[in-house]
């Protein structure tokens, strides 16, 4: 099932697709092209979706599946403040919050909160899940698997468990769920290899970009068993709405950038929403303390925004001004006062 349409029952959709411009070729370049060799690998198995510090320019998924072979790249999480004057933000001095070597990858915000949830490498080289106090600055491992690996963790609605991505030693990748002090594991949807996902509110259906050949974007309906195929050729960045009603996705353009897709839970329809800055494939969604429904994504080592009310892409901050280079992946608080950064050591 692959239907497209112009306007969805979401908020994020009517006000960033009133917008759009059009599918018009973008110019420039991303710079989280750091690790060409990680992708080489990646483009011949079918692994986790982790190493996001190589893709930007190429245009192809950089999962790990073969850790021994190439490594985690070295990734750091940055975090910055945005401040806001008539629906413009800016942004303060990033600080490098992880700031150790070895990776440190797929932030998420906790709701209400800014602190958040993310993998990192541990001593036994494969990945756990942390958590970041933003109070004090400490971390707090939430899983230890020394065998297996742990990829885009997230808080459950419950606010009671956290759900991420599970590789075990034989490369097979589950949407699992713990508790937040990594007990009671158990699988929630027994499809692989999932490499993203992302959840309707109420956590009965998944969104999932699975490496089929070409990557495809299924949905998994919980409560009646069931997994459908609604787009293929699609790229990594996935992420649930703002207000939790669709998922967004990123699918190729023939000019070799991406453009930003919808799909909705309620309806089950697609739709174009924009196009990304030059050969940016990573963005991070928000909500403008006006309510204003926009997006954030770097182009060429600069921080861009793009709002409801514009098909423009508004400099926001030159990164590459801070020492950041390599940048990948972006989340924003809930209150749009923080952005956390993934950028190269």
């Amino acid at each position: 099932m692959t239907a497209t349409r112009l306007i969805t029952a979401s908020t994020l959709v009517l006000a960033l697709t009133a917008c759009s411009g059009g599918n018009d070729p973008a110019t420039g370049t991303d710079e989280a092209a750091a690790a060409d060799t990680v992708i080489d690998t990646v483009e011949a198995s079918a692994g986790d979706m982790t190493d996001d510090s190589s893709a930007g320019e190429t245009g192809t998924d950089d999962a790990d599946a073969d850790e021994e072979a190439v490594g985690l790249p070295g990734m750091d999480i940055y975090l910055a403040g945005l401040s806001w004057v008539d629906g413009v933000p800016s942004i303060g001095t990033p600080r490098n919050v992880t700031n150790q070597p070895g990776y440190d990858n797929q932030p998420a915000f906790v709701p209400g909160s800014h602190d958040f949830y993310y993998s990192a490498e541990s001593e036994a080289g494969t990945t756990d899940v942390y958590r970041y106090n933003s109070v004090d600055g400490t971390r707090v491992q939430v899983t230890n698997t020394p065998e297996d690996g742990e990829y885009s963790p997230r808080l459950l609605s419950d606010g009671a468990s956290i759900a991420f991505l599970h590789q075990d030693a034989a490369g097979t990748q589950l949407i699992t769920r713990t508790d937040l002090d990594g007990g009671n594991r158990e699988v929630m949807i027994d499809l692989h290899p999932v490499g993203y996902f992302a959840f309707s509110p109420d956590e009965r259906q998944a969104a999932m970009f699975v490496l089929t050949e070409p990557f495809s974007l299924q949905v998994a309906d919980l409560d009646a068993g069931t997994v459908e195929t609604v787009y293929e050729n699609i790229d990594r960045a996935l992420y649930a709405t703002p207000d939790g009603t669709g998922a967004i996705f990123t699918t190729p353009r023939e000019d070799g950038g991406f453009q930003a897709m919808h799909y909705g839970f309620i309806d089950g329809e697609t739709a174009y929403l924009f196009d990304l800055p030059g050969l940016s494939q990573d963005y991070a969604l928000a909500s403008a303390p006006d309510g204003l429904a926009g997006a954030f994504a770097s182009d060429d080592g600069m921080l861009v925004w793009r709002d409801a009310n514009s098909a423009d892409w508004t400099p926001v901050g030159d990164l590459s001004a801070f020492g950041l280079t390599g940048i990948t992946r972006m989340a924003v608080s809930d209150d749009a006062s923080v952005i956390a950064i993934v950028a190269a050591e």
